[in-house]
């Protein structure tokens, strides 16, 4: 089975020097596709917020991103017109799949995307993190193909 509703999260690192001696950076890309920012000033972001080390995958995502509340990227600083965006965060740790009813079922990507199709998300699920943005779905490549089977330990609604 092949997910239709797909985005590469790869295209946000396109220009970025920084982006192509990195690894295990699914965190920068998701808050850089998540934010509309570029992958450098993410990269910042997550060093800073996370204390996120260079070509090692961040530590404590979700009581972190849990404690933010709310964040703001200052962009453009040298031009004439500055620019300031403030997103406000909510975390959901553990969300619980209410359409089943005989027991307890987490959302799995795939469910989760068709339930919350409006809005943007970054979604955690093992050791890993991506985009979804109206039911679109922005990850890695290969997860295309088997990646909307994985289990969402939490998630945060960008808004």
């Amino acid at each position: 089975m092949i997910l239709e509703n797909f985005k590469n999260g790869y295209e946000v690192a396109n220009g970025s020097l920084l982006a192509k001696s990195e690894r295990n950076d699914c965190l920068v890309r998701a808050f850089a596709n998540a934010f509309n920012v570029t992958y450098d000033v993410a990269h910042s972001f997550t060093a800073e917020n996370f204390k996120r080390k260079f070509r090692k995958g961040a530590k404590m995502t979700a009581s972190t991103l849990s404690k933010l509340g709310k964040v703001s990227f200052d962009l453009f600083q040298d031009s004439l017109f500055p620019i300031t965006k403030e997103y406000d965060l909510k975390f959901v740790h553990n969300p619980i799949n209410k359409e089943y009813t005989h027991k307890k079922v987490s959302y799995t990507v795939k469910t989760f995307s068709a339930k919350f199709s409006k809005g943007t998300y970054i979604v955690l699920v093992n050791k890993h993190a991506l985009t979804i943005k109206d039911g679109i779905v922005i990850d890695n490549a290969e997860n295309r193909f088997d990646g909307y089977r994985r289990v969402v330990m939490g998630y945060v609604k960008v808004s």
